[in-house]
């Protein structure tokens, strides 16, 4: 019996909702059923210490795996925090590609090297995502770090 009374409620709650005489149904309070916080953290550090970045093969299907969650909760994760698993993985690649071209060692590699040894699946990502990280190309970035080591020192 009560499990009928529970159906007609529901059953009328919307049809009000829908007619517009109500407002839309409350969400449940309480504790949320997962901390984001924590999933990110766990995020950061296997993609730090792992550096899953450098492969451009991850999806975010293997990072929820990683860490101890599944896409959805992940993906929810990064929406609360006003981005995209696409752009928190580029923003480790960029910051790696910059890195790598400020370093000496790497003078000589060309920027393709430099994206594939990032994780950008190709060039021209990587040049779009370097541009809105850092408000140049990584070839004007390389001439100027280039520059910056050819000038002499006093």
């Amino acid at each position: 019996m009560r499990k009928g009374r529970n159906i007609s409620q529901k059953f009328i709650g919307r049809a009000l909702y829908l007619f517009g005489l109500m407002d839309g149904v409350k969400k449940k309070e309480g504790p949320s059923s997962f901390n984001a916080e924590s999933i990110l953290l766990k995020a950061n550090n296997a993609m730090r210490s792992e550096e899953l970045y450098r492969s451009a093969d991850l999806t975010i299907t293997q990072l929820a795996r990683k860490t101890g969650t599944n896409r959805t909760y992940l993906s929810k994760c990064f929406r609360l925090h006003n981005t995209n698993y696409v752009d928190y993985v580029n923003e480790f690649r960029v910051k790696l590609a910059k890195s790598l071209i400020e370093n000496k060692a790497n003078e000589n590699k060309s920027i393709t090297e430099i994206s594939e040894l990032s994780g950008f699946p190709n060039p021209r990502s990587f040049s779009k995502c370097f541009y809105n990280k850092y408000g140049k190309t990584p070839s004007q970035f390389k001439r100027e770090v280039l520059a910056r080591a050819t000038l002499p020192r006093f």
